[in-house]
């Protein structure tokens, strides 16, 4: 009776418990930004198990994660594998198509940017409303170079986004608009998203970035930025660090050294790792 119940109960205790397996380890270090280990267990991994779909695709995930551009076309790889053991992942197919878009774009590759462009199409067709997906064919259309590119296509992404989510697809439009240095359209389309919320944080961010970019309007979005520290960021929004950082642009582009200096200070004691502000401070003289 006694040997019974100690089993029962060691039956009890363990009853549910799931050790955890070398993948799941595996992943572990990578969420936990233990790159190397990570990098290590999944090689392993996939070696034993050249099958394991999930196994490739974080290890693509963990090569991309050590921002050594050597590296990229390798993570790749390890993408289009864990889309060759399941074509229809959606996470895996857009791993895939967006990073061989950005080896396209670094090695001039038109076969990457087709199996890219390719792979994030199928990605809009399993999910209709991925806007990440959107907004990477968005990005390749609007700059990939004729017969490839094509303006249509681009703002037919452009307007899916904008279906689901209006003020992305705004952020988008000013983005490009400024990088096209189409300053006066990127000002108007910041001044119409003011005038519908006035306290519009990204609006005033994207004013400032177009402003420093082209020279102008250094005084409006001055009193942009100032307004940004009165207001909370909203969710994925760039902290009052960035905010001090950027003041701290205008205000050498005006030529205001001294206090560009105090608002770059101001940024690392917002944020003490943040390292464009400390960067600023380093080439101030």
């Amino acid at each position: 009776m006694l040997r019974r119940t100690l089993a029962t109960c060691l039956a009890l205790l363990f009853a549910g418990t799931a050790f955890a397996s070398p993948l799941e380890d595996a992943i572990a270090l990578y969420k936990d930004k233990k790159i190397p280990e990570a990098r290590a267990a999944l090689e392993a991994i996939t070696t034993a198990e050249p099958q394991n779909a999930e196994a490739c695709y974080y290890l693509g995930l963990t090569l991309l994660h050590s921002r050594d551009p050597k590296l990229l076309e390798s993570a790749v790889g390890w993408f289009k594998k864990a889309v060759d053991l399941q074509p229809e992942n959606v996470a895996y197919l857009f791993e895939y198509g967006g990073n061989s878009l950005n080896l396209a774009g670094k090695t001039r590759s038109l076969g990457a940017a087709n199996r890219g462009r390719d792979a994030l199409e199928k990605v809009i067709k399993l999910d209709p409303a991925h806007l990440d997906a959107h907004e990477a064919l968005y990005q390749f259309y609007d700059q990939a170079p004729w017969p490839i590119g094509s303006s249509s296509k681009a703002n037919a992404h452009l307007e899916e986004i904008r279906k689901y989510d209006p003020v992305r697809a705004r952020i988008i439009l000013i983005t490009t608009r400024t990088n096209s240095k189409d300053y006066a359209e990127a000002f108007k389309l910041c001044d119409e998203a003011v005038a519908k919320i006035p306290d519009n944080y990204v609006a005033f961010l994207l004013y400032a970035r177009a402003a420093i970019l082209s020279g102008q309007n250094l005084d409006p979005a001055l009193a942009g930025l100032k307004k940004c520290l009165t207001l909370t960021p909203p969710p994925k929004a760039p902290g009052y660090a960035f905010v001090h950082w950027r003041i701290g642009n205008l205000l050498e582009k005006k030529g205001d050294k001294p206090a560009a200096r105090a608002a770059y200070e101001a940024s690392l004691q917002a944020d003490s790792n943040f390292t464009m502000s400390s960067d600023a401070l380093a080439k101030l003289k």
